[in-house]
């Protein structure tokens, strides 16, 4: 009756996490669309200005979680790190970029691309197989992200070329991510991030003479945009913490849904026939891809 009871009350508890995984990865990304839409809303000022805001609370904050509970802030494997932290600098770029010269929805929907890259680059780097149900997931979502770059009918093609770049270097970010999750701290992880960006932003934008000084409402909206990476970071986190990837990982496709929303309330961004055809196929596709893990 004890051991009965033991696992009853296990098997509630992980319900419960469950629950509250999938909460924070809503949670996480509505702060990724949010952040997105205010990304879109000062495309007036440098991107890379942009980025190091974006930086600033995680430079702040971070440490002194890690001080607190006397994490080490140099992390195990330092290599990994740093060359995890630089491809996320190159996908942030592209991914900003791209917000920035095309519809929001067009952009995130190109994001939400990356977890096919992750398993094609973790097939050739880790060995990890792919099965052919996988090949059938893959082609759907190619002809998705075909519908939305629809090549040789859209005059800014460049944009989405960088924004379809970045979706394929966030496949290699997240394998190294796989790496590192077996040596170090997630903090740790996003300490080294947000370090890379706002040292490299900054440099970049010292050594330029590109730095604007945002007015009162910018200034707002930049913050706010901080915040919300965060928080979007902290959800994140702290889901894939607590619950299993194949049941949370679905949760991420609903970014494409809030910056829908968004590009639709705030930047008039209507989605052409094409477009919309496109984001189904992709969520469609996200959405198998999450069964078949959960089934292998």
């Amino acid at each position: 009756m004890i051991i009965g009871s033991e696992l009853l009350n296990f098997e509630e508890n992980s319900r419960d996490n469950s629950k509250i995984g999938i909460l924070a990865m809503i949670f996480g990304s509505i702060c990724f669309s949010l952040m997105s839409a205010m990304v879109k809303y000062l495309s007036d000022l440098p991107l890379l200005e942009i980025i190091f805001f974006r930086s600033i609370p995680i430079m702040v904050i971070i440490p002194l979680i890690l001080k607190n509970k006397k994490i080490p802030f140099w992390g195990n494997n330092k290599p990994l790190l740093l060359l995890r932290s630089l491809i996320s600098f190159i996908v942030i770029v592209a991914y900003y970029y791209s917000i920035k010269a095309i519809n929001l929805t067009d952009a995130v929907s190109i994001k939400q691309l990356s977890p096919f890259f992750v398993i094609i680059l973790a097939s050739i780097l880790l060995g990890e197989k792919i099965f052919f149900k996988n090949i059938i997931i893959f082609i759907l979502a190619f002809l998705g992200s075909l519908l939305i770059i629809k090549p040789g009918f859209r005059l800014d093609i460049f944009p989405v070329i960088i924004g379809l770049f970045g979706a394929i270097l966030t496949g290699g970010s997240q394998v190294a991510l796989r790496q590192l999750r077996l040596t170090d701290h997630p903090l740790v992880i996003v300490n080294y991030l947000g370090y890379i960006l706002g040292l490299i932003s900054f440099g970049v934008l010292l050594w330029e003479g590109n730095f604007c000084i945002p007015d009162k409402s910018h200034l707002l909206i930049l913050v706010l945009m901080g915040l919300a990476g965060l928080g979007a970071q902290f959800a994140l986190t702290k889901a894939y913490q607590i619950a299993p990837a194949n049941l949370i990982s679905v949760y991420s496709y609903l970014q494409i849904i809030f910056s829908a929303w968004l590009g639709i309330f705030f930047f008039k961004e209507i989605p052409d026939l094409f477009s919309i055809f496109g984001v189904s196929l992709i969520i469609i596709s996200g959405y198998s891809n999450y069964k078949l893990r959960g089934k292998i």
